[in-house]
């Protein structure tokens, strides 16, 4: 979703972003998990703080802000899944 549509969700919350980072030399994208949830409305921040960034799956995201049960789930992109197999190729063929 693009900033300008931020406005149709005006119930929503955001718990964080797609960012590239490095992660050992590589670059590949991490979701950036914001310290605190924040609502779609008024536009956020331009940058927040950020608890932890995940590379990877993750389940059980709950949003930080008061009374929202929600939960979220990542999953792995693509691109940084070729990245770490890459990375941990030798040691997975060590044995061979």
């Amino acid at each position: 979703m693009h900033a300008d549509q931020l406005g149709n969700y005006s119930d929503s919350h955001i718990i964080g972003e797609l960012r590239y980072i490095l992660d050992e030399g590589q670059k590949v994208i991490a979701l950036a998990v914001y310290e605190i949830s924040l609502p779609s409305s008024p536009m956020p921040p331009i940058d927040p703080d950020i608890r932890l960034e995940i590379i990877g799956d993750a389940r059980r995201i709950k949003c930080t802000l008061s009374h929202c049960e929600h939960l979220k789930h990542w999953r792995i992109g693509r691109d940084a899944f070729l990245r770490m197999s890459q990375r941990y190729k030798p040691y997975f063929t060590q044995g061979e």
